[in-house]
């Protein structure tokens, strides 16, 4: 007979209870987000990155009346590191339509079952098409004249 005016039904801890919960939990903490959390966050940084690498391109091509001061610039851009740069500018773009893409769907009532499946069959044709684009501009990379 259990002494306690509690049933014992009712005073046994479930087992989610047991389980340790931080009280500290931060929101952006990367561990805890889930893949619609990182297609988010990764879709807002690509588009910063994107709409950076515009605004630099404007003021380069401003330069284009100081014809000097043009052509040290582009041959600065023909180096490798800007070269690297691209492919990382090209991935972006990349990531950033494709999954503009699939929020275009969402958007009309397409896919909304299949979110991770979309995200993860438009991440692999990002890949292919960015192992495409690499595989072209890596001669270039590697010091192969541009033009």
């Amino acid at each position: 007979m259990c002494d306690s005016a509690v049933p014992p039904e009712k005073g046994r801890l479930l087992r989610a209870e047991l389980v340790y919960r931080p009280r500290f939990r931060p929101a952006l903490w990367p561990a805890r987000y889930a893949v619609g959390s990182w297609a988010f966050t990764l879709h807002r940084i690509a588009g910063v990155t994107i709409a950076v690498y515009g605004t630099a391109h404007i003021i380069v091509i401003s330069l284009a009346r100081q014809g000097e001061v043009f052509d040290r610039v582009m041959r600065l851009f023909q180096t490798p590191p800007f070269l690297v740069a691209e492919l990382l500018l090209i991935a972006a773009i990349l990531y950033h339509g494709l999954n503009g893409f699939r929020i275009i769907l969402f958007d009309l009532g397409i896919g909304i079952g299949a979110q991770k499946r979309l995200f993860w069959g438009l991440m692999a044709l990002g890949i292919i098409l960015f192992l495409v684009l690499a595989a072209v501009a890596t001669p270039y990379i590697l010091g192969r004249p541009l033009g």
